[in-house]
């Protein structure tokens, strides 16, 4: 099952393209703050920041103060990153970026900020079963991943025939927790089958997070959170021709002119303006457009 790892790995190719990184491992042993590296690799020196993650911990940032041989110093924890209270080392199936374009850290928040932004007319679809007595009109439910709307409501036939008939209800907020009121006539006990829509659970967004079991995200979704990661992480490397001393030999207004990370950042928010466009469409194909919801239909398309 897709993870928020995933999306991760899939903003780097959207990053990257075809640039590539030096990459380790760490060695067993070592202190807090001394490691042992398990290859030789040269761009790791004093001075340099080196990524690390394994797709399940929260991935880390580090400066390497000194190195000797194959054992490095270094500062955990910089650039917003934090050391896992309970990795005292990385395992050695951890890997090592050397001096990363953006760092493994920089992507997942870029990704966490996406999915906590996705536009109401994206939404995750849940189950519950209500159970009306015969004196009851209203049933208070608690939907602990939130409610957005009714999406359908289904009953099983009076006849007891193994099928299902549309049951009219209407859920109404009231006191932080909600009542899914019958809208038919009061006539016996039943069990009605509520569909509806609910905000992405976007509480705990972990690397080995589950996209579609946690977070409500079906997997034609998952594609949307990297374009708008992708798009907010370029357009902020632009700033770099604001900084006079990253200019040097090796660059040239001819190998990266002025804008061009700008306009890059712009196709990849056209693309995420696009696919937010096609699945809000499918999901209204699908579902409809439902009155008297807790958070109103949009149409289903961005403006700009």
């Amino acid at each position: 099952m897709a993870t928020v790892n995933d999306i991760v790995v899939r903003t780097k190719r959207l990053l990257n393209s075809n640039t590539r990184t030096e990459l380790n491992n760490f060695a067993t042993g070592g202190t807090t703050t001394t490691l042992n590296l398990e290859h030789k690799t040269d761009g790791i020196r004093a001075g340099s920041y080196i990524s690390v993650g394994n797709g399940v911990s929260p991935p880390e940032t580090m400066y390497v103060r000194s190195r000797n041989g194959l054992t490095i110093d270094v500062i955990r924890g910089v650039d917003g990153s934090t050391p896992d209270s309970g990795l005292v080392n990385w395992p050695t199936t951890a890997l090592i970026e050397v001096e990363p374009r953006f760092t493994e850290h920089q992507i997942l928040e870029a990704v966490r900020d996406t999915i906590r932004a996705m536009p109401n007319n994206l939404y995750a679809v849940d189950t519950v079963d209500v159970s009306f007595s015969t004196t009851q009109q209203s049933v208070t439910t608690p939907f602990l991943k939130g409610f957005t709307q009714v999406l359908s409501s289904t009953r099983t036939a009076r006849s007891g025939e193994d099928r299902l008939l549309a049951f009219n209800v209407k859920v109404q907020e009231y006191q932080d927790a909600y009542e899914v009121i019958r809208q038919e006539g009061i006539e016996k006990a039943v069990t009605v089958q509520l569909t509806y829509a609910h905000p992405f659970v976007t509480g705990t967004l972990a690397p080995d997070t589950t996209l579609e079991g946690t977070v409500g995200m079906p997997v034609e979704l998952q594609d949307i959170p990297a374009l708008g990661a992708a798009s907010t992480l370029v357009l902020g490397e632009e700033s770099l021709r604001l900084d006079l001393h990253s200019q040097g030999d090796s660059r040239s207004d001819g190998a990266v002119a002025a804008g061009d990370r700008a306009r890059y950042s712009m196709v990849l928010r056209s693309q995420y303006d696009r696919r937010v466009s096609e699945e809000a469409r499918r999901l209204m194909s699908k579902w409809g457009v439902r009155t008297g919801a807790a958070v109103s239909s949009v149409f289903p398309t961005t403006v700009r």
